[in-house]
């Protein structure tokens, strides 16, 4: 069974993390959450799992505006390539499905890079852990909960 915006709630709530989690119709992507929402796209933060050489998860939390250049990231990491992962390693990995992924609470410690234009906003909107929520949360607790590497992101 997949991970639910029921799981992401405990999840926070046992961090003492601030949040709302906004229920509406299906959105899928991070320009359709912007529309129903009624924020701006950049408002957005896209949580993007990608796997390394070594078949590894590497989570990448990106404006929602912003298209990655994979092949330039992965050289900024050091790696020959990276791609996106398939929807059946997110699920493996983060524990929620494609389309709904939070930026924390997964079932794995994987990795990840935040985009540090994110740590400008107060307060972002990402996957609320089904394709029918968006969790309002802060960038700065995010950057606490997951200790990531902050960086542009190309």
């Amino acid at each position: 069974m997949p991970l639910t915006s029921k799981d992401l709630e405990e999840f926070l709530r046992s961090k003492n993390i601030e949040f709302k989690i906004r229920f509406h119709g299906e959105t899928y992507s991070a320009k359709k959450a912007s529309e129903e929402l009624g924020v701006s796209l950049n408002d957005i933060a896209k949580s993007i799992v990608f796997i390394n050489d070594e078949g590894n998860p590497l989570l990448v939390i990106v404006p929602g505006d912003k298209k990655i250049n994979q092949s330039l990231l992965a050289k900024m990491l050091g790696l020959k390539k990276i791609r996106l992962a398939t929807a059946e390693e997110v699920l493996r990995f983060t524990g929620y499905e494609a389309g709904a992924v939070p930026p924390v609470g997964h079932k794995e410690n994987i990795p990840t890079i935040l985009d540090e234009t994110l740590l400008t906003k107060s307060v972002i909107y990402a996957g609320g852990g089904s394709v029918n929520s968006t969790l309002e949360i802060s960038p700065k607790d995010i950057e606490r909960l997951l200790n990531p590497r902050v960086m542009k992101v190309p």
